[in-house]
């Protein structure tokens, strides 16, 4: 079984990423499976597009540990390039006005 994502957008070829289910697999790390579960595929190419061309990008959730997860998940989307910006997993509540910085930041808020 196979969970088939086209991509239209990027090549005039009709691309396409298959992903083997279960989802659990595809990474060692849960917060892949996480993230293709919780957020609808156009929703995250956008984001993944954000962040090729250095947009910042805030993830919120309810649990810190699926924010945390999450957010590491990204990293691990943007393979083989690297982000080479601010990366905070888990931004504290106290520290919220870090996201007015003008440069750009992968942050995760759990609310």
């Amino acid at each position: 079984k196979e969970f088939v994502i086209n991509l239209p957008e990027f090549t005039s070829k009709n691309a396409s990423v298959n992903v083997p289910l279960p989802i659990s697999q595809v990474a060692a790390h849960w917060g892949v499976s996480a993230l293709f579960t919780r957020i609808k595929y156009d929703d995250l190419l956008i984001c993944l597009k954000c962040l090729i061309i250095e947009r910042s990008v805030l993830v919120l959730g309810e649990s810190p540990d699926l924010v945390t997860s999450c957010t590491c998940a990204l990293l691990d989307l943007l393979k083989p390039y690297t982000w080479a910006s601010n990366f905070i997993p888990l931004l504290p509540s106290y520290m919220i006005d870090f996201v007015n910085s003008p440069v750009p930041f992968i942050i995760g808020m759990a609310m």
